[in-house]
């Protein structure tokens, strides 16, 4: 935290299902000297899109969603080049869809509220980046889209449906859709680092989010999701073993090769005979991370209220190794997809 000049962190280490670590350190209010601990609730970015596959895949389960199908078929009026596109393509970041957060225009629009049809605007009339299935790249506009697809295959807003699906059942009361206007019990201020001097985050509008990443959440009730998975609560196991298998694309399918690759939701790590998964999440001001050592059954949450931390899930495996020292001796991947 010195080294990255961290104002606020909190983090969860589950081993084999219980918590042995649930714990804030430093500052979650600089300006209000209010300390950060495990109620802290912190803006988790892109580790929401777990939440955005889960409740895609208890659809699969049920035969409502199918992953061979194209998200034509779930959505009207998008272009005709996305008809290649499945469901599966778009939860593995093979659909080749550009990512409305590389728009040139992006950081010029994230201080406004935009409509959806605004945001997908970004890039519907841009070509596929390569076609669905060939390559794979990391892609919110998919994710984006899949929040769509659950509002209208569901008839409940998607805020409504990870509430009724996922954070109700599973009593995580803090974890809610990001409303910067909303009172927030714990709510931490979110910090930038441009120079050597730490100042606050400005306004990042909620709407260009979405299901790609709109969650607020803290490590208390993240650890809540941690068991969940364990026990394959709200998804069979034989779902989850398909999450967190990696989906190679037709081209660049050689895991010799490969640091990592994607999975279904998740990032699926090359660490030789161990299974590990995660996912990173950043976001101006916040930076957030899980990783599940699934061969060790260990499991690190990590939460800060700084952006712009390169390698959160560097600082989750160096955690993990306190607790499982056979880990400090595998080297570190390249980074998860934010």
């Amino acid at each position: 935290m010195t080294k990255n000049q961290i104002p606020g962190l909190s983090v969860a280490v589950v081993q084999e299902g219980e918590p042995v670590l649930v714990k804030g350190y430093g500052l979650a209010n600089v300006e209000h000297s209010v300390a950060a601990t495990e109620y802290t609730v912190y803006e988790i970015a892109s580790v929401g899109k777990t939440f955005t596959a889960t409740v895609t895949m208890m659809l699969v389960e049920k035969g409502v969603i199918s992953l061979d199908e194209s998200i034509t078929d779930y959505l009207d009026n998008l272009p005709l080049a996305w008809q290649s596109v499945t469901i599966g393509h778009i939860l593995s970041h093979q659909s080749g869809i550009p990512s409305y957060t590389d728009a040139p225009n992006y950081w010029e629009l994230t201080r406004l509220d935009l409509s959806k049809s605004e945001i997908l605007a970004l890039v519907t009339d841009l070509p596929l980046k390569f076609p669905s299935g060939e390559f794979s790249a990391y892609d919110n506009t998919g994710y984006y889209l899949l929040g769509l697809v659950l509002e209208k295959v569901t008839g409940q807003s998607y805020g409504d449906l990870l509430q009724t699906r996922i954070f109700g059942p599973l009593g995580m009361n803090a974890t809610v859709m990001n409303d910067p206007r909303d009172i927030v019990p714990h709510r931490a201020a979110g910090y930038r680092l441009p120079s050597s001097k730490l100042i606050n985050k400005p306004y990042y509008s909620p709407s260009v989010t979405y299901s790609a990443g709109g969650q607020l959440s803290s490590v208390k009730d993240m650890v809540k999701w941690e068991q969940s998975l364990c026990s394959a609560t709200l998804l069979k196991q034989s779902t989850l073993d398909l999450m967190w298998t990696a989906h190679f694309p037709k081209r660049g399918n050689n895991w010799e090769k490969l640091k990592y690759v994607a999975g279904l939701g998740w990032w699926v790590f090359n660490y030789g005979d161990r299974r590990v998964v995660g996912h990173n999440g950043s976001i101006l001001g916040f930076t957030s991370n899980i990783t599940r050592f699934i061969h060790d059954k260990i499991t690190v949450i990590l939460l800060c209220n700084l952006d712009k931390i390169s390698r959160p899930d560097a600082i989750a495996k160096e955690i993990a190794g306190y607790y499982c020292p056979a880990l400090r001796k595998i080297a570190l991947q390249p980074p998860l997809g934010e």
